[in-house]
């Protein structure tokens, strides 16, 4: 297999030299500007792997509960004991990667072994059979996260070693949140034309089949692309001489202080942005009685994420990536405030609150990786080594574990107080759905912002290090 897909990448280029669609970099006060070609063509993958991301935390519990063969609360536990198994597959991966040495590059050849194997198990997972149950459930979930990781993994790491250019790394990761949120917008888009044409009473089902045929279909384009066109950043002089072993990485990636305000950050906004994005469904339902609005708020939310990106581009270029993560935290604090006051009839009042969280969603995709390909330059000037991927391998690990943690907690913890999907429910039980939609989000984005609040690494600091790293050939 793994020569089959270097054969392929040795098509593109004839002798095996990388094309581009930018002027290859001279000297360190160059701008390193990205072409838009090669920008779009290695973002456009975030498309379609966003797509299914909603479809395994949107609609994938909702789906497997309808079976009937189990629980709509043992359907998050199981997801999240399988997405546990990431904190084995993100460092392997990420290790495995930076240490992948072809002359094709480190990632590409992973992303594409990844392929087949993760569409594979996107349809046995996203179409699964009338009597699925916990065990089909917890065996393709497995299958799932475990290519998806070696897809990704690559994939973010790669996009962290575009450009050594402060500025530059922004306009990288928005792209690819532009292209993710185009994702997520083609999901609820799939929602609403199955809502307008299904006559079943769990149209859920449909879409996420619809979601599988829609994200197998687009995966290969644009990862085919990126793999004939764009080109991996090379090596630093001298990598493969100055090794680190991972007791000494460990601590090197613990005492990198902005790595750490990123990780705790970004964990801390992953928690607050999964609990709105987990309950969404039974929100509007159960609590603002509104669910034919679902149709409505979907699109609202992802298309207002692109058109904030203009926006988030400017405050960091302006002010610094750190100052418009704070000021995107603190626009959702202040829109989910809304959120504990809404009830039944409130479709206009949340409207607005799907507004606003979306134009910070720009924000929180695209700032901390960004900043966390700055954060990894420290490393470099400390080791000599560029260990992207194990940097991005547990920055991942962390997003996944929010998530899974968010959905494995609040669909027992409603199951556990009663609350039953598409039924009657009592105050209580809408009570607890409400305060884990609207007030854990304000809590945890709270903690997010302490965390990033004293942020070091600005624009200056991060010339300075690039200043270093060309002075030691380390570039």
């Amino acid at each position: 297999m793994m020569a089959l897909i270097n054969r392929f990448i040795e098509l593109r280029s004839g002798q095996g030299q990388h094309m581009t669609f930018r002027e290859p970099r001279a000297t360190a006060g160059d701008s390193d500007q990205l072409g838009v070609a090669t920008l779009v063509m290695f973002a456009a993958t975030s498309m379609p792997l966003s797509l299914l991301a909603i479809g395994v935390f949107m609609f994938l519990p909702v789906v497997y509960s309808s079976l009937g063969e189990i629980s709509m609360g043992e359907a998050g536990i199981v997801i999240l004991l399988t997405r546990l198994w990431d904190f084995v597959t993100d460092p392997l991966f990420g290790w495995l990667s930076d240490r992948t040495r072809t002359r094709f590059g480190r990632r590409i050849p992973w992303m594409l072994l990844a392929w087949a194997p993760l569409s594979y198990a996107t349809y046995k997972l996203f179409i699964p059979p009338s009597d699925a149950g916990a065990l089909y459930l917890a065996v393709w979930s497995f299958a799932l996260f475990t290519a998806g990781t070696a897809l990704f993994m690559p994939y973010t790491a790669m996009g962290a070693e575009l450009s050594t250019v402060y500025h530059q790394r922004s306009r990288v990761f928005l792209y690819r949140h532009v292209f993710a949120a185009l994702g997520t917008l083609l999901a609820a888009l799939l929602f609403v034309v199955t809502n307008q044409v299904s006559t079943s009473y769990f149209p859920e089902r449909e879409t996420l089949k619809l979601i599988a045929w829609a994200g197998i279909t687009l995966l290969p384009i644009p990862l085919l692309f990126t793999a004939w066109k764009v080109r991996e950043l090379p090596l630093p002089q001298g990598h493969d001489q100055r090794r680190v072993n991972w007791r000494a990485g460990l601590r090197l990636m613990i005492a990198n202080k902005p790595y750490m305000r990123i990780l705790g950050c970004y964990f801390a906004n992953g928690i607050a942005n999964a609990f709105p994005l987990t309950l969404f469904f039974f929100f509007i339902k159960q609590v603002l009685e509104q669910s034919d609005w679902a149709v409505v708020y979907l699109p609202v939310y992802f298309v207002s994420a692109i058109a904030g990106t203009p926006l988030w581009l400017f405050i960091a270029n302006r002010y610094g990536k750190h100052i418009a993560w704070r000021m995107a935290l603190v626009m959702a604090i202040l829109a989910f405030s809304f959120v504990p006051f809404l009830g039944s009839g409130d479709a206009i009042p949340f409207l607005f609150v799907t507004f606003v969280a979306g134009i910070t969603l720009g924000a929180d995709l695209a700032m901390p990786a960004s900043m966390l390909a700055d954060a990894v330059d420290e490393d470099v000037l400390e080791t000599g080594q560029r260990r992207t991927g194990i940097y991005f391998a547990v920055w991942g690990m962390a997003a996944k574990f929010a998530a899974a943690l968010v959905v494995g907690f609040s669909l027992e913890w409603l199951n556990f107080v009663g609350f039953v999907p598409d039924m009657y429910n009592d105050a209580e039980a809408l009570l607890a759905l409400s305060v884990m939609f609207g007030v854990c989000p304000i809590i945890f984005k709270f903690v997010a912002l302490a965390a990033i609040w004293k942020y070091p690494l600005t624009a200056g600091r991060q010339a300075e290090l690039r200043a270093a790293l060309i002075a030691r050939n380390s570039v």
